[in-house]
């Protein structure tokens, strides 16, 4: 099998199985002369032990990334063609230009948070061929990036001189969809071969890894096709990037739209900063997100002084109060209907200080608010929720508590039994496995929003992971192996080999249980089936021959040199089928979502765990069959080809596993979900409850293989609840 980039370091798999297949034979041939088995098991035992060698031999090759055949110039317009579908379908699930895009104004944010106008222009001036834009568009200070909503894709690409912007606001301002609408907007703009936007999270990053490896592999992630080996030109350099994802990098193919940066712990923050200017130096484009005070604290910390070299920045403004008043209306109806009258009290306050007046200020505000208090045709009656109730400062004293009620409203309100979209799950259990996800956010994942399936295994602690997962696995491997070879070849030959071969797959597990992630997809490669081919000539033959000699000792020369040619064409024949398996690379054009991440890793591990395991059964039982029916008659035959074709899919196919397990997270998340059905009562179908959330319900949104809430506060309100 050969798997293109960088991600998973097949390698070092291959040097781990290698170890344990010599640790394992070397004990299984210990054992069988302990037991005194003879010449015939003895030599089971280390043909055995050839199969998984093969496989590291694979895991080894798999590390030699071969010259792409896709050029950067196409490999950036098909990212370009992935990425514009990707937020077009994006935009649309979270309603953002439902019932019409609110207007978000912002100003140019205050001096001390960004470079001096006149060092902006010069430097930009002064780049090598001359600055990004036309500066007769410049603004003459910057005063003049004011504007609002559909502007901002003008004032990043004409009115900035470098085109390194920052994004302020305060909590739910609307940064991530301003952001949204800059890419969109920078795609409508885009010629070809120009940089394509790409939006990051970069809550999930972490300055100790490079922060251009770090988005290399959020590419790879989410657009697997960039696992694809960079083009002969690139490859065959000097520091090769290896694969599409780090070749579109470096060559400045990406613009980074880097959202999130106040979610990361604020301790990070100035290395953050740090790492951006190295990786991305002031002549590369990027837009980077934040709240505005922590990113001020940043630039303002005792001791370090750092700033985003080369950049300029913007402050999000409060909703006006008559577009807010217009949208809650509109959305009840229309300003003349008898449901927008319901908003007149807290029309009334929208500007002002009050705590409605204040939380209503933002897009976040006004659509938790209309989502619980717009009476829809399944909310109609005396029983629906008045707005008129957020007026009450008695009850809400404060902007926080407001927020509060928002937040907690919300969930009962999208998942309420009679909505357009009725829910499979009640409002109660939905809370619940909110609530779970948030907190495993939160303690298991340092509050990154990240929600990723393959990463729910941290919910069970590590320990205990190690101890039922390698139990599991153990038991399920060699319990199968022991019954089956002792039916062959005696009870003893079966407790040895079920032993050892349960206790190695149960150990590998157990060590490989803390860093799994899914696997590439796999097909079928005529040209890699033809060079297995010939290493199986090579390898045949070896094993042939030491097969042939142990049966000769055994049964006699006639015996031997049949068996030896049996292995020999049955290691020929498997050699080319399982070496014909191979990385996928999809269209660059696709996109991954976290159903099809699964779905993808499901496939894998069903071709690498069963689909060795059958081929090989079903290649020696074949082989054999036919020797033995041409020797000993149809029967004979028959019962060769049974026993053999048992034997060598179960050995085979137990490899295929070994493999599967580590090149997959479908089994590990399969094993999880159970357990979180269980001990945690969370939703069954666990995969299915996320797409609703997200596509129906609007509590998640997703950004690429993984989901996130909605709102990084909305996770934190979840998460203070018990489950």
């Amino acid at each position: 099998m050969r798997r293109g980039g960088r991600g998973r370091e097949p390698g070092r798999v291959g040097v781990r199985y290698l170890l344990l297949v010599v640790l394992g034979a070397a004990g299984a041939m210990a054992l069988a002369w302990s037991f005194r088995l003879g010449t015939a098991a003895t030599a089971v035992a280390v043909v055995m032990g050839l199969a998984p060698a093969y496989m590291a031999w694979a895991a080894f090759r798999a590390d030699r990334v071969d010259a792409g055949t896709v050029d950067l110039i196409t490999a950036t317009e098909q990212l370009a063609v992935a990425v514009r579908a990707q937020w077009d379908d994006e935009a649309a699930v979270r309603r953002v230009n439902d019932p019409y895009p609110l207007p978000v104004a912002w100003r140019a944010a205050d001096e001390d948070l960004a470079e001096p106008w006149a060092q902006l222009t010069q430097l930009a001036r002064a780049w090598p061929g001359g600055p990004p834009g036309d500066p007769a568009r410049w603004p003459r200070t910057a005063a003049g990036l004011a504007g609002r909503d559909a502007q901002i894709g003008e004032v990043f690409a004409d009115r900035v001189p470098t085109r390194r912007l920052v994004i302020l606001g305060e909590p739910g301002a609307g940064k991530s969809v301003l952001l949204i609408r800059l890419l969109q907007d920078l795609m409508e703009r885009r010629t070809d071969g120009a940089p394509v936007p790409v939006l990051f999270s970069l809550a999930s990053f972490n300055p100790r890894q490079s922060l251009k490896a770090w988005l290399a592999e959020q590419l790879r992630r989410n657009h697997p096709g960039l696992r694809a080996p960079a083009p002969a030109p690139v490859a065959g350099a000097a520091n090769s990037p290896g694969d599409l994802a780090q070749a579109l990098l470096d060559a400045g193919r990406v613009l980074p739209l880097l959202d999130g940066f106040d979610e990361l712990p604020p301790a990070l923050h100035t290395r953050v900063l740090d790492a951006l200017n190295r990786a991305l130096p002031a002549k590369h484009p990027l837009v980077l997100a934040s709240r505005a005070v922590p990113y001020r604290a940043a630039l303002t910390r005792p001791g370090i002084t750092v700033r985003l070299n080369g950049a300029t920045a913007i402050q999000l403004l409060p909703l006006a109060p008559d577009l807010a008043a217009a949208y809650l209306r509109r959305d009840a109806g229309g300003p003349h209907s008898p449901a927008a009258g319901r908003w007149e009290a807290v029309a009334a306050l929208l500007g002002t200080t009050t705590p409605v007046g204040q939380a209503l200020s933002t897009p976040l505000g006004l659509f938790l608010a209309r989502t619980i208090y717009n009476v829809r045709p399944h909310t109609a009656g005396p029983e629906a929720p008045h707005p008129g109730d957020l007026c009450d400062t008695a009850a809400f004293p404060t902007r926080a508590a407001v927020d509060t009620h928002l937040f907690s409203g919300f969930i009962p309100a999208v998942y309420a039994p009679d909505s357009p979209s009725p829910p499979v799950w009640t409002a109660a259990q939905a809370h619940r496995t909110l609530v779970f996800l948030a907190r495993f956010l939160q303690n298991h994942r340092g509050g990154s929003p990240d929600l990723a399936w393959w990463e729910l295994s941290r919910t069970i602690p590590l320990f205990i992971r190690r101890v039922t997962y390698g139990l599991a696995i153990g038991i399920v491997v060699g319990l199968p192996v022991g019954l089956v070879l002792g039916r062959l070849f005696g009870t003893r030959t079966g407790l040895v080999a079920g032993t050892g071969i349960g206790l190695l797959f149960g150990v590998t597990t157990a060590i490989q249980v803390d860093s799994v992630s899914p696997g590439a997809r796999l097909r079928w490669s005529p040209r890699e089936s033809v060079i297995g081919f010939v290493f199986g000539l090579v390898c045949g033959t070896a094993v042939g021959l030491l097969f042939g000699i142990a049966v000769w000792d055994l049964v006699g020369m006639v015996a031997g040199i049949g068996a030896g040619l049996m292995i020999w064409l049955a290691a020929v024949l498997l050699s080319g089928l399982v070496t014909g398996l191979e990385t996928d690379e999809p269209d660059l054009a696709s996109n991954t979502g976290p159903a099809v991440l699964l779905s993808s890793d499901r496939r894998t591990f069903m071709a690498v765990g069963l689909g060795i395991g059958a081929g090989a059964g079903l290649v020696f039982g074949l082989v054999f069959g036919l020797v033995f029916g041409v020797l000993n008659g149809v029967r004979g035959g028959l019962e060769a080809g049974l026993a053999v074709g048992t034997v060598a899919g179960l050995v085979f196919g137990l490899f295929g596993l070994a493999t599967a397990l580590s090149e997959t997270a479908w089994a590990y998340f399969v094993l999880t979900r159970a357990h979180l059905v269980v001990r945690h009562r969370l939703a069954t179908d666990l995969m299915g409850f996320l797409q609703d959330a997200h596509e129906h319900r609007g509590v998640l949104r997703q950004v690429g293989a993984v989901y996130q809430f909605r709102h990084i506060d909305l996770q934190r309100h979840l998460a203070q609840h018990q489950p």
